[in-house]
């Protein structure tokens, strides 16, 4: 065991396991959790309608995998900082098993083989958690907050630690794919309720500033409180941008509505109006929180890289890699188009490949460095060649060896950016 394996217990059972694994597939199914046989052993509060307690896992699982971060001290490559981005990338940022494969610069044969292990560790912290209250309960020690489910304040705790998490991974969201993604998740509910949805969803509008995380659950959360409140009815969904927002609105237009105590609807909007802030975004009611709402996202802020290279795979991989995190990369495939672009749009830096058509990368970072207009522009040099030295001392800002590790990159255009 390494110094940096923080989860070492009794092993979970296989069929432990299993539950959490099937669990985590279903995460953002609330549906499909108000079932699972997780909530006997983890969620105490029994008296809890079933999709408050749906939610409660939810929160829990999300919860669980902050507790296989391995802290600062884990190398970046450890089999645990592994498996923890593992998890994050395909769980909370929801990303496909190709995709998350390919952040990790791994096969998808390896991944599952990660998976297994990831899943292993996160069902140890949850088995864990189980003995600890069982224990509790049999001593009789437990306080009777401690004997409760999260209310409304732990749920509140847990999305300002999200929100903080997910601020300081710098990572923006494409709104269409977050809705693209919803419907889905809400299909069974959708059918049950005879709910048609309509979607307007603007092609151009710009990446917002809140993850995709935190957006996901909050917009899950609207449209769940609008379906479970009307029948025959259609659904919509439309965005707009305004100046450096993006105003999404969410309208129900039933035709037959549910009768719903008003104390309930009062403690879902409270609810939402805390996630609404953790997500840096603003909340209002339409006519009344039955009918629907209009959520404003910030706009991430413009971002500009210029990638330099005649390599179209490098291209797509930088674009892949650094759109989720705000950045707009803009290519150039000669150097003449380079130097021009450079001129013009001034981006916050330019990655440069060493081998390039019509001039070499080496006479291209010397013109770059010696034009007025373009000797401010930090360059990084990515390529295959082992020229660290030579690069740095012709004037590179960094050097970077393909394949170029994403969070070094990532981590020095930070760095760029508050500089």
């Amino acid at each position: 065991m390494t110094t940096y394996d923080r989860h070492a217990s009794a092993p979970a059972s296989d069929e432990f396991v299993e539950q959490v694994r099937d669990a985590y597939e279903h995460l953002y199914d609330l549906v499909y959790l108000r079932t699972h046989p997780l909530l006997a052993a983890l969620i105490n509060d029994a008296d809890l309608p079933r999709h408050r307690r749906a939610w409660q896992l939810h929160e829990l699982l999300i919860q669980a995998i902050d507790e296989l971060d391995p802290g600062p001290d884990a190398p970046v490559l450890s089999r645990e900082w592994r498996r923890y981005r593992l998890m994050m990338l395909r769980y909370v940022d929801g990303l496909s098993p190709e995709e998350t494969a390919d952040r990790l610069a791994i096969s998808v044969r390896q991944l599952y083989r990660e998976l297994g292990s990831a899943m292993q560790a996160i069902a140890t912290v949850i088995w864990d958690r189980c003995e600890r209250e069982r224990a509790q309960r049999i001593q009789g020690t437990a306080s009777e907050a401690d004997m409760q489910a999260p209310g409304l304040s732990d749920r509140v705790e847990l999305l300002r630690i999200e929100a903080a998490r997910a601020s300081t991974a710098g990572h923006h969201t494409r709104l269409s794919v977050v809705v693209d993604g919803l419907l889905p998740l809400l299909a069974e509910r959708l059918e049950e309720h005879g709910i048609q949805v309509q979607l307007e969803m603007p092609a151009d509008l710009p990446l917002v500033a809140p993850d995709q995380a935190l957006i996901r659950q909050l917009l899950l959360g609207l449209c769940g409180h609008l379906i479970e409140r009307a029948f025959g009815a259609t659904l919509r969904l439309w965005a707009r941008q305004e100046r450096d927002e993006v105003v999404l609105t969410i309208a129900m237009a039933p035709t037959e509505r549910v009768a719903t105590p008003t104390d309930s609807i009062d403690t879902s909007m409270a609810s939402f109006a805390e996630m609404a802030r953790a997500s840096h975004a603003e909340l209002k009611p339409l006519d009344a929180a039955v009918t629907g709402f209009e959520v404003r996202l910030p706009c991430a802020p413009l971002r500009t890289l210029l990638a330099i290279d005649d390599n179209q795979d490098w291209l797509d991989y930088l674009a892949h890699i650094l759109e989720p995190a705000g950045y707009t990369v803009i290519p150039a495939r000669t150097a003449s188009e380079g130097i021009e672009l450079a001129a013009s749009l001034k981006p916050l830096a330019i990655t440069l490949d060493l081998m390039m058509p019509e001039q070499d990368g080496w006479d291209l970072l010397r013109v770059l460095l010696e034009r007025d207009d373009t000797r401010m522009i930090p360059v990084i040099v990515c390529s295959v060649l082992q020229q660290r030295e030579l690069a740095l001392s012709l004037g590179a800002t960094a050097f970077l060896r393909k394949p170029v590790d994403e969070v070094a990159l990532l981590a020095l255009l930070d760095e760029l950016r508050q500089s």
